[in-house]
C-alpha cells in the first residue's frame, strides 16, 4: 500500500488513505485478505484495482454487499447506506439453538438486579449453573453478542453489564445474556444508517 502512495491512517492500522494535493483520493480498509474500496471517482478506483492486481491475485466482486458478516444496502437516491447484521443473528441464534424463542420488546429487564453476588461461590451452585446453560459457554455468547454492536448501538449497554460476571457468572447472568439474544430475534431487521436523513431527522450529537 505504502508502494501505491497509501498512507496508514493514526486511529486505525487498517485504513490506508490516499491523498492529492490536500484532499482525500481513496480509502482502503483491509482485513486479512478482504479489502473494502472507497472514493469520489470510478475512475480512481480503477486504477487502484489494476494497480494492486500487478503485485497480487485479486477478485474483484463489484459493488459492496458484504463485508465482515455485516450487510451493507445503498440507497443512493436519498444518499444513504443502511448496515444490518440480520444473517449473522440468524447464525448465532442458531448456534446457541434458540431460532425458536419469544421476542421481548428491550434488551434488560428493567430493574435487573445483576450484581456479583448472583455468582456460584460453592460446587452445587456452580452445577446448578453448567447444567442451566446447558453447555454453552458464557464468554463465547457474550463474544457473539459483541460483535452484533458492529451495528447495534442499542444494545451495547446491556452486553457491557453481562460482560462484567464473565468471570464467574451466574443463572440470572446467564439469564440477561439469553435476553439480548431474545430481543435480536425481535429486531433483526434493524440497520444503522449512515448519511444525511433531511431536515426533519433528529440529530443525536455526543
Amino acid at each position: 500500500m505504502t508502494k501505491l502512495s497509501f498512507t496508514r491512517a493514526m486511529a486505525d492500522d487498517y485504513l490506508y488513505v490516499l491523498w492529492e494535493h490536500g484532499k482525500i483520493i481513496l480509502m482502503v480498509l483491509i482485513y486479512v485478505d478482504d479489502m473494502a474500496v472507497a472514493g469520489k471517482e470510478i475512475p480512481g478506483i480503477v486504477l487502484f484495482k489494476q494497480n494492486l492486481s500487478k503485485n497480487f491475485e485479486i477478485t474483484d466482486l463489484g459493488e459492496m454487499k458484504f463485508i465482515l458478516g455485516i450487510q451493507i444496502i445503498r440507497d443512493r437516491s436519498n444518499h444513504l447506506l443502511y448496515l444490518n447484521q440480520s444473517a449473522y443473528i440468524t447464525q448465532i441464534l442458531a448456534r446457541f439453538g434458540i431460532l425458536d424463542v419469544e421476542p421481548v420488546s428491550t434488551p434488560l429487564a428493567v430493574k435487573h438486579g445483576l450484581s456479583t453476588s448472583q455468582s456460584p461461590f460453592s460446587e452445587v451452585e456452580l452445577n446448578e449453573y453448567l447444567n442451566f446453560s446447558r453447555g454453552i459457554h458464557y464468554l463465547s455468547l457474550v463474544g457473539s453478542l459483541l460483535y452484533t454492536t458492529q451495528t447495534r448501538p442499542d444494545i451495547q449497554f446491556s452486553i457491557n453489564l453481562i460482560a462484567q460476571f464473565s468471570g464467574n457468572p451466574g443463572i440470572p447472568h446467564f439469564e440477561a445474556a439469553k435476553r439480548i439474544l431474545h430481543y435480536l430475534k425481535d429486531t433483526q431487521e434493524f440497520s444503522l444508517v449512515l448519511g444525511c436523513q433531511g431536515r426533519d431527522a433528529m440529530d443525536i450529537i455526543g
